[in-house]
């Protein structure tokens, strides 16, 4: 029985020697159709393709795979350089030819391109989610979740790290579309898929394991399970080590967030000051990006210093924040135009308001203001322009010299109050009445496809609440929606220091000072 399956093996082998030795001979000597290196795509025609021999075909058929693969990587590695620069809008075209390139690719031959479509899915998913367009963002992440869980029933040991990777961003898309139950469903589901990798392979996973429960605390967090969200902190910050210091330092950020927010004010700062230490430990050894992350662990912290009445901490804090910001933009121009950039000098101004340092705040907020109108940021720009206001009923003089020095330009009637009656409980000429008022300015216009956030109280005249401060990397929101028949949600001329949140959009200035974070 062996010798008669080894005979017809070796006549087979015969057989396909001899057809690939009529076809070699068949083809032309010098190689014009059959070259040593596969010639670019749509070089042949169809004709000639067709008179290929069958071995030569395939190869061709590989080669063409093989550069569609690596061009499809290419653009998805260029999309998530643009969506991490802030460039939410360039970044779509790129990812989605990644999409397209895959997707054929995964057609074909699914065993060998479709592990490569669902992260290709899951970066044009992030991008979405970056550019505000979130109920796309979750279609997105949940044709590439279904895509895994087919693969994962194939083969669990294999797809399984995919399946989970792509549960905590699908988690993340529903969160930020609002979905919270859902998403707080999906996230469980990773977790638990996390563990029981890292039970397995505890080296290789207690990072990702420790990143979903991050992600699973945080929206938790949102959802008011407080109580819930710092267990979850706790477990995650246990698992990791200071070989997993970027993990570590992002989960012990977003805790001491929750911390200041539930009013254990000195564990936050603790957890906070830890975080800047590992970042500033990763700054040292590889100064680039680490620079960064610690800017943005400097203004977490710098912010919950001030919540805590430690003003001059704060703006230490800042001043380091902004000079990394301002040495990164020097080093890459294109940084600039990063949003978190713009956040951390606004930031950087309302915490020298809370010092009792209004002029001083004002060429950051001018330079928040101009970057924030120039990338159509409006949550920075709503921000500045509230904290100029602020900084404007401390010290009237001294913010409008300082305006003037910084932009050239007389200070704004938005700013002054010009012709209008002003009514202030803090700073110089407070409850002095000015002249009759002008017309208001117009009501801000949401922008398209954005999520409302939820309500939040007005902060204080001095220092803003930590709970409601802006995290690290992205501007507060501050929409409002005015009552129906109301043009206006406040009288003219009432402003943070009455206690009646501004929601009206500020003319930008007509030019801005120069900056550090100019390009």
């Amino acid at each position: 029985m062996v010798f008669r399956w080894r005979r017809r093996h070796e006549r087979h082998l015969a057989e396909y020697r001899q057809r690939l030795e009529q076809a070699q001979a068949a083809a032309p000597p010098s190689g014009a159709l059959i070259p040593a290196i596969a010639p670019p795509r749509g070089s042949l025609s169809v004709e000639a393709e067709d008179e290929l021999p069958s071995p030569a075909r395939s190869a061709r058929a590989m080669a063409v795979r093989a550069e569609d693969r690596d061009r499809a990587a290419m653009l998805a590695d260029r999309a998530r350089q643009l969506s991490r620069s802030g460039r939410h809008t360039e970044a779509s075209a790129p990812a989605r030819a990644a999409v397209r390139i895959l997707g054929e690719l995964a057609e074909h031959n699914p065993a060998e391109h479709a592990a490569d479509l669902v992260d290709a899915l899951r970066a044009l998913a992030a991008v979405l989610a970056g550019g505000k367009q979130y109920a796309d963002a979750v279609k997105v992440a949940d044709n590439a979740t279904l895509r895994a869980r087919r693969l994962a029933a194939l083969d669990v040991h294999l797809h399984r790290p995919l399946l989970a990777a792509t549960l905590r961003d699908l988690g993340a898309r529903l969160g930020d579309a609002g979905e919270a139950i859902r998403a707080l469903s999906v996230l469980h589901e990773c977790v638990e898929a996390y563990r029981t990798l890292a039970a397995r392979s505890p080296e290789v996973y207690r990072a990702g394991l420790a990143d979903a429960l991050d992600e699973f605390a945080g929206r938790l967090a949102e959802n008011g399970l407080t109580d819930d969200a710092l267990a979850v902190f706790e477990e995650a910050a246990r698992l990791l080590t200071l070989a997993d210091a970027d993990v570590l330092a992002q989960v012990t950020t977003r805790q001491a967030n929750l911390l200041a927010r539930v009013g254990r004010v000195d564990e936050a700062l603790e957890r906070a000051n830890s975080a800047v230490r590992l970042r500033r430990s990763q700054a040292e050894d590889t100064p680039g990006a680490a620079e960064d992350a610690l800017a943005a662990a400097l203004q977490s912290y710098g912010l919950l210093l001030s919540g805590a009445k430690r003003h001059d901490d704060a703006v230490e804090a800042l001043e380091e924040a902004v000079s990394l910001r301002a040495r990164r933009v020097r080093v890459d121009p294109a940084i600039a135009r990063r949003p978190e950039v713009a956040v951390t000098y606004a930031v950087y101004g309302l915490v020298l308001i809370s010092a009792d340092r209004p002029a001083d705040a004002v060429p950051p907020l001018a330079a928040a203001l101009g970057v924030g109108t120039a990338l159509n940021l409006p949550q920075v720009v709503e921000m500045a322009t509230d904290a100029l206001i602020r900084a404007h009923a401390a010290e009237p003089a001294a913010v409008r010299s300082r305006w003037r020095a910084a932009t050239g330009e007389d200070a704004p009637q938005w700013i002054t109050g010009t012709g209008r009656t002003r009514r202030v409980e803090a700073g110089p000429g407070a409850g002095t009445p000015a002249p009759a008022p002008a017309a208001p300015r117009p009501d801000r216009t949401p922008p398209p496809n954005r999520t409302p956030p939820a309500d939040r109280t007005s902060p204080s005249d001095r220092t803003p609440p930590s709970d409601k401060t802006p995290q690290p990397d992205s501007a507060p929101h501050a929409d409002h929606t005015p009552p129906p028949g109301e043009e206006n949600p406040r009288p003219p001329g009432r402003g943070r220091l009455t206690g009646q949140p501004m929601r009206r959009p500020i003319p930008p200035p007509t030019r801005r000072p120069r900056t550090d974070i100019d390009v």
